[in-house]
């Protein structure tokens, strides 16, 4: 009896001791597994994606969704925007043709760039969420929100 209880003694140590080797392990997988996750870091936006987008790009717009009256799905507008930075912000401007048809401000983010255009003098919010793929292309989307309806544009974006 007493040389199972020896046994059984060590078999408890050593399951204990295995114990302890997995938790390590797990703790170090999980600071590894924490340090490569790609969006837990925190990257200046601005120095990575800064250069690549400040100039003129051609952007083509299709409406994707709508529940406003005068815009229907498959409608495309095309425009040229040129995208500036001001103190670390986006300053886009956008031309349709050669008449500037309004200004958006945004910021970089961990995915792109966040665009906002809200006329003061309108009840009109325009959101553009773009993401960069490469030095000469983007894509994304562009919400205009009115008091009663939504219509949201899909875009894409090739630098001139």
């Amino acid at each position: 009896m007493k040389e199972k209880e020896g046994a059984l003694n060590n078999k408890q140590k050593e399951l204990l001791l295995w114990e302890q080797q997995l938790t390590q392990r797990e703790v170090f997988l999980e600071e590894r597994e924490r340090r490569l996750d790609s969006t837990k870091r925190e990257i200046d936006s601005v120095v990575v994606h800064g250069p690549s987008v400040v100039g003129k790009w051609q952007v083509q717009m299709q409406c994707v969704e709508t529940s406003c009256e005068g815009s229907a799905i498959g409608d495309v507008k095309n425009e040229q925007w040129e995208f500036s930075t001001e103190n670390n912000a986006i300053v886009v401007k956008a031309y349709a043709g050669k008449n500037l048809s309004r200004i958006y401000n945004g910021s970089y983010t961990r995915s792109g760039l966040q665009l906002i255009d809200q006329n003061s003098h309108s009840s009109t919010t325009m959101e553009v969420t773009l993401r960069i793929l490469n030095e000469g292309k983007m894509d994304g989307i562009r919400e205009i929100k009115l008091p009663n309806c939504k219509t949201t544009y899909s875009i894409t974006a090739g630098r001139l």
